[in-house]
C-alpha cells in the first residue's frame, strides 16, 4: 500500500475510536481525589507558561483567589507574592486530563465533574460550575468570588453528588438536544443545559441544583469540554498523528496537542478574541484563554455555526470577510451528529492550508485581570500553529524541557547576584567557542570569561531586579533566555540574552550578550 492509503486507513481507524466513546457524567470529585493534586499546586488552561512565575494577569487573579480559598494565604496580595516567587506552582490542566474554562484555576479542593467512557476505561474531568454571579473563570480578583467558591464546595458539590443517577448521565443525547434547540455547544449550551435539568428532574432534585441549572445556561459547557477531550483522546495510538486533540490558550500563547505526540505542545503567540461587548469601552481583551477550544477542535462551537445560524448571525460583524462554514479540514462525521451536518477530526495538516483556519468561540476577558468578563467573542487561529506539526519542526516549549531550562536560568540568576564564581563557571560551556559580549567587553572562550569574573566588582554591585523574562526551548537540546533588568538606584534598563545548549546531559550557556538600553 502507498503511504497515502496507509495514512487514510489510520485516520479512519482513529475516527472509529472517537465515535466509539460514550461519555457519561459519572460523579463529582475534588481535584485532590481525581488526580492527586497536592498542596501549593494549581492547574490552569492552555500550554505551560514560558515563565511559570509570570502568568497572564487573569490567571494570576484566579490563582490568587484559589490560594486564599485554600487557606494558603491570608489575602490576595500575599497570594500573588506566593505565585510570583514560585512557592505556588502552576501546571497545565490537560497534563492531568483536566480541562478548565477561560481563566478558571483549579486547586486541590476544587470540585470537578468526572466524565467516563461507558464503553472503556477512559476518564477525565472539568470544573463544576457554580451558577450565576461572580465566577473564577472570569479572571478578576473579585473577593465576591470567594463566597461563590465556598457555596460551590460546601453545598453545590454535595447536592450534585447526591442527585446524580448511579449509572451516570449520558452526554451525547443532551448534546443532540442542544443542537436541536440551536446550540453550537460552546458559545451557547442553553438547550443542552435544559435537557440536563429535565434528566436530573427524574430524580429527587434539590432546590439549589434546579436553581443553579435554571440560572446558568452555560452549565453544560464544562461537561461537554470533558466529553470532547475524552472522545478526541481516543485517537491516540492509531497512527493518525496529525489529528488535533487539544486547542487552548493561557492568555499569552495558544497551543495544540496532536494525536501522534499527545504530551507535546505546539505553540504560537495567542490572538485576541473579538465580539459584542457587555458594555462600551476600549478595554483590551486578553489573548486566547481556556481549554474550551477542544469543543471547536471536535467540530462544534464555531465549526458548527453553519448549523447554529442565530449565533453565526450575531457574530457576523466579527467574522473574517466572506466567511463561510468550512469543514474541509475535518476528516470524519460522527454518526450521532451526522443529521446536523457536522463533521469532526480536525487535521492539522489540512488546517494549515486553509485560507481561514478553524475559529474558536470564546468569551472575552479583561487582559489586565481587573474587569473580568467583557462579552462573548470569536478567536481566529494562526495557520502557522497547525503547520508546526510537521516532522521536521522542533517542538517548542516541551513542558519537561521548559521546566529544566527555567531551573537552569534560576540557578544562573542566583549565582550571578551572589557572585558565586564556581557556579557561574559551571553554567558556561567549558569551550574555546563560548562567547560573552558585555556592556564594554568582548570575551571569547571559557577561560577569558572565567578570568573576567575574577577581577570584576564584588556581589554588592551585581544586585539586580528582573523586570521581564522570556524563555523558549526548541526541541530537547536548545533554548534562548532573555531578560530585562534594573540595578538598585539606576534608572536605565539592562538587557541580557543567552543561548543555552544541552551538553553531555546538562544545560550550558554557549553565548551571552548584556547591554544597556538607550535612554
Amino acid at each position: 500500500m502507498t503511504a497515502a492509503v496507509i495514512q487514510a486507513d489510520n485516520i479512519e481507524r482513529a475516527l472509529q475510536c472517537v465515535y466509539a466513546v460514550r461519555p457519561v457524567w459519572s460523579g463529582v470529585v475534588t481535584a485532590a481525589e481525581a488526580v492527586g493534586l497536592g498542596r501549593h499546586c494549581l492547574l490552569h488552561a492552555g500550554p505551560p507558561f514560558a515563565n511559570p512565575i509570570r502568568p497572564s494577569a487573569p490567571i494570576l487573579a484566579s490563582a490568587a483567589l484559589c490560594c486564599v480559598h485554600e487557606g494558603w494565604a491570608e489575602d490576595l496580595g500575599s497570594a500573588r507574592k506566593m505565585i510570583l516567587d514560585g512557592r505556588v506552582r502552576l501546571h497545565p490542566a490537560q497534563e492531568y486530563d483536566v480541562v478548565t474554562p477561560l481563566a478558571a484555576v483549579i486547586s486541590p479542593s476544587t470540585p470537578l465533574v468526572e466524565v467516563v467512557d461507558a464503553e472503556g476505561s477512559g476518564r477525565c474531568w472539568s470544573l463544576l460550575p457554580s451558577g450565576s454571579g461572580p465566577q473564577i473563570r472570569f479572571g478578576s480578583a473579585d473577593p465576591a468570588v470567594l463566597e461563590r467558591l465556598r457555596f460551590r464546595d460546601e453545598q453545590l458539590a454535595v447536592a450534585f453528588g447526591q442527585c446524580l443517577p448511579t449509572d451516570g448521565i449520558e452526554l451525547i443525547p443532551l448534546a443532540q438536544a442542544g443542537l436541536l434547540a440551536g446550540d453550537d455547544l460552546h458559545a451557547q449550551t442553553s438547550g443542552a443545559t435544559l435537557a440536563l435539568l429535565d434528566r436530573l428532574a427524574q430524580q429527587d432534585l434539590p432546590a439549589q441544583v434546579a436553581e443553579v441549572l435554571q440560572s446558568a445556561p452555560l452549565f453544560f459547557l464544562p461537561l461537554w469540554m470533558a466529553a470532547c477531550h475524552l472522545m478526541l483522546r481516543a485517537s491516540i495510538g492509531c497512527g493518525a498523528d496529525q489529528l488535533v486533540i487539544g486547542l487552548s490558550g493561557n492568555g499569552q500563547e495558544v497551543g495544540i496537542r496532536l494525536s501522534g505526540a499527545p504530551q507535546h505542545w505546539l505553540t504560537r503567540a495567542a490572538r485576541r478574541p473579538d465580539g459584542p461587548r457587555l458594555r462600551e469601552g476600549d478595554t483590551l481583551a486578553a489573548p486566547m484563554l481556556g481549554d474550551s477550544g477542544v469543543i471547536d477542535a471536535a467540530g462544534f462551537g464555531a465549526q458548527a455555526w453553519g448549523h447554529a445560524q442565530a449565533i453565526a448571525e450575531l457574530m457576523s460583524p466579527w467574522l473574517p470577510p466572506g466567511w463561510q462554514p468550512n469543514m474541509d479540514c475535518l476528516r470524519g462525521q460522527h454518526p450521532a451528529f451526522a443529521g446536523f451536518g457536522l463533521r469532526t477530526g480536525l487535521d492539522a495538516a489540512l488546517a494549515s492550508q486553509q485560507a481561514c483556519p478553524p475559529l474558536v468561540a470564546l468569551a472575552m476577558l479583561d487582559e489586565a485581570g481587573e474587569q473580568g468578563l467583557l462579552g462573548r467573542g470569536v478567536c481566529l487561529t494562526d495557520p502557522a500553529l497547525f503547520a508546526e506539526g510537521g516532522a521536521e519542526s522542533p517542538q517548542v516549549n516541551a513542558p519537561q524541557v521548559l521546566v529544566q531550562l527555567n531551573q537552569a536560568v534560576d540557578d544562573y540568576e542566583r549565582a550571578l547576584t551572589g557572585n558565586h564564581l564556581d557556579e557561574l563557571d559551571r553554567l558556561f560551556w567549558n569551550s574555546p567557542h563560548t562567547l560573552r559580549y558585555g556592556a564594554s567587553e568582548h570575551l571569547y572562550g571559557h577561560a577569558a570569561i572565567t578570568a573576567f569574573r575574577r577581577v570584576r566588582a564584588d556581589s554588592g554591585q551585581l544586585a539586580r531586579h528582573v523586570l521581564e523574562r522570556s524563555v523558549t526551548t526548541f526541541g530537547e537540546d536548545f533554548a534562548v533566555a532573555n531578560i530585562v533588568f534594573q540595578r538598585p538606584g539606576v534608572a536605565r534598563l539592562g538587557r541580557q540574552t543567552q543561548s543555552w545548549v544541552r551538553v553531555d546531559g546538562a544545560w550550558r550557556i554557549v553565548a551571552a550578550h548584556v547591554s544597556w538600553a538607550t535612554p
